[in-house]
């Protein structure tokens, strides 16, 4: 089940809690809004599923979608008005700039308590924490890889569970790699706006290399390539 905070803005923990204490039949929760955290209850155990994408591969597909996503958001108007420079140019003039810069960075800063969206010397340090505190860390990118870790971590709680794969909201082509996603992407929006694009997520690309290094270090047994 979807759970999203009031306007689809931030939902704090504390009333997801009382959701998933209002509603004891649901096994699962999604959101897009929810603050990262894994907060310690006596009477629920949260098994935390989060995927980190390539920072901007992230950006590419967050802006294909709502250029094809027949709703009248402000972010959909905006990726229909022009180019990906207008969209991030106006993205970057909202008061939520994180949607195309340090979006991974800036979700995660908040683990362990808020973090002022001014103190962004925080934000890096503060993010690996999370990484850290997190049980497993899933790559969009290694998908199944990432998976079968997360299977190996839920089957004690949930025995019967299995891994099932299904393509939605993908505004990739089939079989395109990461490589190749992120190369097309510099070839449609050009070098200068790239390189614009790859310094102000300086901070996610730090951070990416960091949940690659845990990737690494929690491959399961059976795993060997």
């Amino acid at each position: 089940m979807e759970i999203e905070g009031p306007n689809n803005k931030k939902l704090d923990p504390e009333p997801l809690i009382d959701f998933i204490r209002a509603n004891p039949s649901v096994k699962a929760v999604s959101s897009h809004t929810a603050v990262v955290s894994v907060p310690d209850y006596e009477d629920i155990q949260i098994l935390p599923i989060l995927f980190f994408r390539h920072p901007i591969d992230r950006i590419r597909s967050a802006y294909d979608f709502e250029k094809k996503q027949d709703a009248k958001t402000p972010g959909a108007i905006a990726a229909k008005s022009g180019d990906f420079k207008t969209y991030m140019d106006w993205r970057l003039s909202t008061l939520a700039p994180f949607q195309v810069m340090n979006f991974h960075a800036s979700r995660l800063k908040d683990f362990y308590g808020y973090t002022p969206v001014k103190r962004t010397d925080l934000f890096l340090p503060r993010a690996k924490a999370a990484l850290d505190a997190l049980p497993v860390v899933g790559l969009v990118g290694q998908f199944v890889r990432s998976m079968q870790r997360f299977a190996k971590f839920i089957q004690p709680y949930f025995p019967g569970f299995s891994i099932e794969s299904a393509r939605e909201n993908a505004a990739s082509p089939i079989g395109h790699t990461l490589k190749d996603n992120v190369t097309a992407f510099r070839d449609r929006i050009g070098s200068e706006v790239f390189n614009k694009l790859r310094h102000i997520n300086q901070i996610d690309f730090e951070l990416y290399e960091y949940a690659q290094q845990i990737a690494k270090r929690d491959l399961p047994e059976d795993v060997t390539s």
